[in-house]
């Protein structure tokens, strides 16, 4: 009869152990970035500020003369900077594999993300009277995505590298132990 704690036979292959799964995690989330990257990009091409009527909000994505870009006013440049910012930080963690480095690519990412909300919320507060239009709305969201994709993949970064420290000493769970072979009396019959 097996006891409670008796679980040295029943141990599952764990997720941590199998750094194959962890790199597709890896590109995961340099795929998010990328994509995160192409929407700031697009964003800063959209309506930013309704100004056709205090209330209204516009949600047309081209631009009338009542509705300003980003870039017709002083937080285009940084919106722009930082949407290509996140758009060369992800297809840097594309290009790259995990190294030590990488855990601050991840960082990196949930900080631009962070200014990303920032510029939009700065944008938010100066409207006064009017409304945002989508490319807020879209860089107001994106901004708050980026920090969980970014925490993620320095966490994906960080077990890697601790993985790949330790795989000499560790076998793979993967492998199974090599058996003995049978002794004669125990072989089958030839």
């Amino acid at each position: 009869m097996r006891r409670m704690g008796d679980s040295e036979s029943m141990k599952r292959p764990s997720r941590l152990k199998q750094p194959r799964l962890l790199r597709r995690d890896w590109i995961g989330d340099a795929v998010l970035t990328l994509i995160a990257g192409a929407l700031l990009l697009a964003a800063v091409f959209l309506p930013w500020v309704n100004e056709d009527a205090p209330g209204w909000v516009n949600f047309s994505f081209r631009g009338a003369k009542e509705l300003n870009g980003v870039l017709q006013t002083h937080w285009g440049w940084p919106a722009l900077g930082l949407a290509i910012a996140v758009l060369v930080t992800g297809a840097v963690m594309l290009l790259t594999r995990p190294r030590r480095v990488s855990i601050s690519l991840g960082v990196l990412v949930s900080v631009l993300g962070v200014a990303v909300f920032a510029v939009a919320q700065d944008a938010a507060a100066h409207l006064g009277y009017y409304d945002p239009g989508v490319g807020m709305y879209v860089t107001t969201l994106v901004g708050v995505l980026l920090v969980p994709i970014g925490a993620a993949a320095a966490l994906v970064a960080w077990i890697l590298v601790r993985a790949e420290r330790r795989a000499p000493d560790d076998p793979p769970a993967c492998e199974t132990p090599p058996t003995a072979p049978p002794a004669p009396e125990n072989a089958p019959p030839s």
